[in-house]
């Protein structure tokens, strides 16, 4: 997928990054430079940039996100203690249901998936953390569930003004896990006021 050529150096490097996540998390500088629709010579030097910095990490003529960017995601939140409290509720949520748990937040039109307990393999690439899911209305998007075989129980987020933070989300159907998965979201709830 070719994306619009970048105007400044900020932006040349964070299209450089999520290039590397768009292809798996390593590529060459060739396909990099195609990826990004950026000059070969200035991906070159943006990259041994980035690798100074320890954002991107070389290894031969390959590059990756690099230990600085794990460090940089790890401290980010959507919303003050969020990802601690909706981390332990989905651990809980996961071990009771036997269902794969996720908190998602709005991002972009979409849901990003901010954190996740999961527990079939086949759901690691849809919904591990980091990735994204169509939304409609707040919730994942019912076609997505359809195209993908995937039923989700969710249940909103939120704070005391009524503000949706995000929702949480189990892979089950209502019938089986409508109960836990609005247990879990409203406990966060909760967590969040008397924090």
């Amino acid at each position: 997928m070719k994306t619009k050529k970048p105007r400044t150096v900020l932006e040349g490097a964070f299209t450089l990054l999520d290039a590397l996540v768009r292809l798996r998390g390593e590529a060459g500088l060739t396909q990099l430079a195609n990826s990004c629709s950026i000059p070969k010579a200035t991906v070159h030097r943006l990259l041994e940039q980035l690798t100074e910095l320890e954002v991107v990490q070389r290894t031969e003529s390959r590059y990756r996100i690099g230990a600085q960017a794990f460090r940089l995601g790890q401290s980010w939140q959507p919303y003050p203690r969020l990802l601690d409290l909706a981390r332990h509720r989905l651990r809980l949520l996961a071990t009771a249901t036997h269902a794969s748990s996720v908190l998602a937040v709005p991002c972009d039109g979409h849901l990003l998936i901010a954190a996740a307990i999961l527990t079939r393999a086949e759901h690691e690439r849809l919904l591990r953390p980091g990735a994204t899911v169509p939304r409609q209305t707040g919730r994942f998007s019912p076609g997505w569930q359809a195209e993908h075989e995937l039923t989700v129980t969710e249940a909103p987020v939120r704070l005391p003004t009524g503000e949706v933070l995000g929702v949480i989300a189990a892979t089950l159907p209502p019938e089986r896990g409508l109960g836990a998965v609005e247990h879990a979201a409203r406990a966060i709830s909760v967590a969040l006021v008397s924090s």
